[in-house]
C-alpha cells in the first residue's frame, strides 16, 4: 500500500511543469571582498540539458546548503523532484572541504536567497525567478540555515533535512528564525542524532509562526542526497530505508509544505497532514494562523472583500512603505514605497492577508479578505 500511494502520487505528476534544464551560476559578494558563490541550478525547461531555454514561469525557488564533505551535486534527485513541481533549484557550491566554516557558509545561504528574492539573478533565468524563495539545508548545511535566517534575509520559509549543529551555535540563534520552518530527520539517523541535533534545533525556533517536525521511520541521515556520496561513508552499516524510498517521502512531505508558503496555497497544510497518515509518517505540527481584524483609517483597501486583489492606497499624508502578509503570518509582498495618496494594485490568492504601512515608526494596519 505504502509503495503503491508514493508511485502513484509521484508518477501523475512527473513532467507535470515540462522538462528540466541545468545551469551554472557564479555569484559576487562585493561585501565578504568579493567573495564568489559558485552554484549549480536546476529549472523547468522546454527541453532537458544544459542551458536549455526555460519555461516562462515565473518559478519559486529553494536555495539549498549541502552536507559536511559533500558537493552541489549530490542533490540531483531532490533537485528533479522539486522542479517537476514548479520549482527552481539552487544548489550552494561554497564550503566545499573537511575544514568548512560555518559562520561564511551561513552568510553565502543568506546572499544567494537575497540574490533570487531582489531580481539581482542575471542571465537565462533573469525573468523565470518571481521572487518567492525557501531556504534549505542538509546536516551541516540545515545548521547553517539557521545562521543565515539570523541574518533575516527575504525568505519566505525554510526546509531543514537532518540539521546539525554549527560553529557559531546554530541553536544560539534559533529565536532568531521567524518563518515557517520544516524540520525533516530519520528516526535512524546515528550520524547526526535526532535527539541532540534535529529536535533540540527544531525546539529553538521558538518565534516561527509554523513550524512542522517530520520523522521518518528507519530514515538516515544521509537518504535525503543521492545514493553513493561520501556521506554513505559516514553511514556505513546502515540497513535503514534505501535512498530512493527516503527521498519520495521527502519530496511528499516537502512539496505540499513549500505549496503552502512559497504558492500560498491554503491547502498546501492540509495534503501535508494527509500524506503523512497516509504513508505513516509522523508529523507535529504547531503553526499559529490566526490573525485578528483590524482597521486603519491610514491604509485604504479596496474592495474588501475583494475578488482576488484589488488595490492598496496610502490614505496618510506621508510617504510610507507597504507589506502584505497572509494569515500564517508570510510576507507575501515585500516592502513598496508609496507616496501620499498613491496606490497600488495587487493579485493576491484567496485567503485573510494584514496589511501594514509603515509612516516612520508608526505602523498602520489593515485585514484584507481576498476570495
Amino acid at each position: 500500500m505504502f509503495t503503491a500511494f508514493l508511485v502513484g502520487l509521484f508518477c501523475c505528476t512527473l513532467n507535470a511543469q515540462g522538462a528540466i534544464g541545468q545551469i551554472d551560476w557564479l555569484l559576487i559578494d562585493e561585501d565578504r571582498e568579493d567573495r564568489e558563490i559558485p552554484c549549480m541550478v536546476w529549472y523547468p525547461a522546454m527541453q532537458d540539458g544544459s542551458e536549455t531555454p526555460p519555461l516562462s514561469g515565473p518559478f519559486p525557488t529553494v536555495v539549498l546548503a549541502h552536507g559536511f564533505a559533500m558537493g552541489p551535486a549530490d542533490y540531483e534527485g531532490l533537485a528533479e523532484g522539486l522542479v517537476e513541481e514548479g520549482y527552481v533549484f539552487v544548489s550552494l557550491g561554497t564550503e566545499l572541504g573537511f575544514a568548512a566554516n560555518h559562520a561564511m557558509y551561513g552568510l553565502d545561504l543568506a546572499f544567494v536567497s537575497n540574490a533570487v528574492a531582489d531580481g539581482d539573478v542575471s542571465g537565462l533565468l533573469e525573468n523565470v525567478l518571481n521572487g518567492r524563495v525557501a531556504i534549505a539545508g542538509h546536516s551541516m548545511g540545515g545548521g547553517a540555515a539557521w545562521l543565515a535566517a539570523a541574518e533575516q534575509p527575504v525568505i519566505d520559509a525554510v526546509v531543514a533535512l537532518a540539521p546539525a549543529e554549527t560553529s557559531p551555535s546554530a541553536l544560539a540563534v534559533g529565536s532568531e528564525m521567524s518563518v515557517p520552518l520544516l524540520v525533516i530527520s530519520g528516526s535512524g539517523d546515528a550520524v547526526t542524532p535526532p535527539s541532540t541535533q534535529h529536535t533540540p534545533l527544531y525546539e529553538s525556533a521558538v518565534n516561527s509562526p509554523c513550524r512542522a517536525f517530520v520523522s521518518i521511520a528507519d530514515g538516515g541521515h544521509c537518504g535525503f542526497a543521492d545514493p553513493g556520496t561520501l556521506c554513505d561513508f559516514g553511514e556505513l552499516g546502515f540497513n535503514g530505508l534505501p535512498h530512493a524510498e527516503q527521498l519520495e517521502m521527502t519530496l511528499g512531505v516537502t512539496i505540499p509544505w513549500l505549496d503552502a508558503f512559497l504558492k500560498d496555497d491554503l491547502n498546501g497544510l492540509d495534503a501535508l497532514d494527509a500524506f503523512a497518515a497516509e504513508v505513516n509518517v509522523n508529523l507535529e505540527l504547531a503553526c499559529a494562523l490566526q490573525v485578528e481584524e483590524v482597521v486603519s483609517d491610514k491604509l485604504d483597501v479596496h474592495p474588501n472583500p475583494g475578488q482576488g486583489g484589488g488595490y492598496i492606497r496610502n490614505a496618510s499624508m506621508q510617504q510610507a512603505n507597504l507589506e502584505v502578509y497572509n494569515a500564517r503570518g508570510q510576507r507575501v509582498v515585500a516592502g513598496l514605497e508609496l507616496a501620499p495618496g498613491q496606490r497600488v494594485e495587487l493579485r493576491l490568492s484567496p485567503g485573510m492577508h494584514i496589511a501594514k504601512l509603515r509612516i516612520g515608526a508608526e505602523v498602520e494596519a489593515a485585514t484584507w479578505i481576498i476570495l
